[in-house]
């Protein structure tokens, strides 16, 4: 029986089981490649932000936190961590990996739109690891 997420009452099964779902939540989920798709997606993100900042036009602010966003959530895949809320990413990521916290830090903080563009393109690079496009892996497909 649990109470607020406590075991009231002991049963000899429990506390095993409750090991092993401890250990499964701190392994995390199998880390995840992107996909073709998600890659090209990031990509192009950060090259539209790219251009946005080369013109200065303000927009960049609004599309580097777009790219920045699906960056996040490849890393968190590719890294084999559970994802969180983007309230947390900070504390997270200063946790795991705090270049890759700088670098959201940089983006978000600073006004300069190279500073902010830079530090994109070291989050989409930390996912990856380059940012140069690549030809899809299917197979053409004859169409009836």
């Amino acid at each position: 029986m649990f109470a607020e997420g406590r075991v009231l009452l002991p049963h000899p099964e429990l506390d095993a089981l409750v090991a092993e779902a401890r250990a499964l939540h701190a392994a995390g989920p199998a880390p995840r490649a992107l996909t073709g798709q998600e890659r090209f997606r990031l990509i192009e993100e950060v090259m539209d932000a790219r251009a946005l900042a080369d013109a200065g036009d303000p927009l960049h602010v609004l599309v580097a936190c777009r790219a920045a966003e699906l960056a996040l959530e490849g890393l968190f895949g590719v890294r084999g961590w559970w994802r969180v809320k983007p309230q947390h990413w900070l504390p997270t990521l200063q946790e795991r990996d705090p270049a890759a916290a700088h670098d959201l830090r940089t983006l978000l903080t600073t006004p300069d739109a190279g500073a902010r563009q830079s530090a994109l393109e070291a989050l989409a690079v930390r996912v990856t690891g380059d940012l140069t496009y690549q030809e899809g892996g299917s197979e053409p497909v004859s169409v009836p």
